[in-house]
């Protein structure tokens, strides 16, 4: 209560002798959480305690109070101090307050609704506050609202940290990394690796005197994690990471020149592409028209892969001669193509035919010839033939 404020102490007396006891004065203060009239009393909470070095993330948790646990639909909005900073409308993240577009990100687990804020920096130290509000219903708010209070530390060589960027591919990325000593050496890393030692980046990348890097003409090589390092002249060392990433249009990789498929068997052709945002459509041709899997009976277009580096398959359940042909594959992204792939031409191939076979069963007696006949073509060509025993392959002896 705000009548304790004072001054208090705390003797600590050892037996009964007085001249050997130790006292300790403490200073009392209160603190004092605002709080906002909504027509009803607000519900008393303590507050949460965070804290986070300068670079690193933390994690706002805050609970979502739905009358009668129903879920309806609600805004969660995040204030700092008095200002609100973050919106949220259902779920998905509406408005950020300039300063933390970029460093802010949310996730809802259930009746909990978590805000990551990532890049602390020193100026991100002091209270935050979430508030939870039904526009749908009377009285739009229920008795919540959980303060936070966040201490910033380490703050003593690196004043703002790199934050999370997307670029588009050709344009100019600045990764912000302010050293507070004028004396400290900065130094940067790409996915562990330092930057100098990447010959690719040694023209388009720069530091300013203040640590802050710059790449420019930005490539789909450019994307991952770089880490600034402030290192002072005592050797005092204090680093922070951002992610860079860089939208391209999709683009062919790799595709064959040629392929061969067996008629009556499954075959496939294969498309290999680069694409950020993944792509969103794959358009295949077939001597010079538009080839759509889904109306060619037995014929079906997949993808397989990792987020950037995938491959498109147009595979056939079971290969006939209209299949042959010269094909291209263009994928597609929101942000367009780079073009069709060279031509890949497809060839139908018809599996070897035997002309002459050996009979069923020979009979012969102990030390007797046996001769075998075995015959086929491929085409014009005259096929490998091997020959098998029970299951083995035959190899030449001195007997065959």
């Amino acid at each position: 209560h705000q009548s304790e404020f004072n001054y208090w102490s705390c003797p600590v007396v050892f037996g009964p002798y007085e001249p050997f006891s130790t006292k300790r004065t403490l200073s009392l203060n209160l603190l004092w959480i605002p709080t906002r009239g909504t027509g009803m009393q607000e519900e008393e909470k303590k507050p949460v305690f965070l804290s986070a070095m300068v670079g690193e993330s933390v994690i706002f948790s805050c609970n979502l109070d739905f009358p009668r646990d129903v879920v309806v639909p609600y805004t969660l909005n995040w204030n700092r101090g008095n200002e609100k900073i973050v919106s949220i409308q259902d779920g998905v993240l509406v408005y950020a307050k300039e300063g933390y577009v970029g460093r802010v990100s949310n996730s809802v687990h259930g009746n909990r609704a978590d805000l990551n804020l990532s890049a602390v920096r020193k100026p991100d130290e002091g209270w935050f506050e979430c508030r939870l509000f039904f526009p749908n219903r009377s009285p739009p708010t229920r008795l919540n609202g959980t303060w936070f209070h966040l201490s910033v530390l380490g703050s003593e060589l690196m004043g703002v940290p790199p934050i999370n960027q997307t670029v588009a591919e050709g344009n100019e990325a600045r990764l912000e990394c302010v050293s507070k000593d004028p004396n400290a050496r900065v130094v940067w890393y790409k996915d562990n690796e330092y930057l100098s030692n990447i010959d690719e980046l040694q023209v388009r990348a720069s530091t300013s005197p203040e640590g802050t890097l710059t790449l420019i003409s930005t490539t789909p090589n450019d994307i991952g994690w770089y880490k600034c390092e402030v290192i002072s002249t005592t050797g005092q060392i204090q680093s922070a990471s951002a992610f860079l990433n860089v939208h391209y249009k999709a683009r062919v990789v790799h595709t064959p020149r040629q392929v061969f498929l067996p008629i009556g068997r499954p075959g496939a052709i294969e498309c290999t592409y680069m694409a950020n945002p993944p792509v969103t459509r794959m358009r295949w041709e077939k001597d010079g028209f538009l080839f759509d899997p889904f109306n060619v009976p037995g014929a079906v277009s997949r993808r397989n892969g990792t987020l950037y580096f995938s491959k498109y398959s147009l595979a056939f359940e079971k290969v006939e001669e209209s299949h042959g042909g010269d094909y291209t594959c263009t994928p597609n992204n929101e942000l367009g193509t780079m073009g069709p792939s060279p031509l890949i031409k497809v060839m139908v191939q018809h599996p070897p035919v035997f002309t002459v076979t050996p009979h069923n069963m020979y009979l012969r007696k102990p030390g007797d010839t046996i001769h075998m006949t075995c015959d086929a073509l491929d085409g014009s060509t005259r096929p490998t033939i091997v020959w098998f025993k029970t299951g083995a392959r035959c190899h030449r002896t001195g007997r065959s």
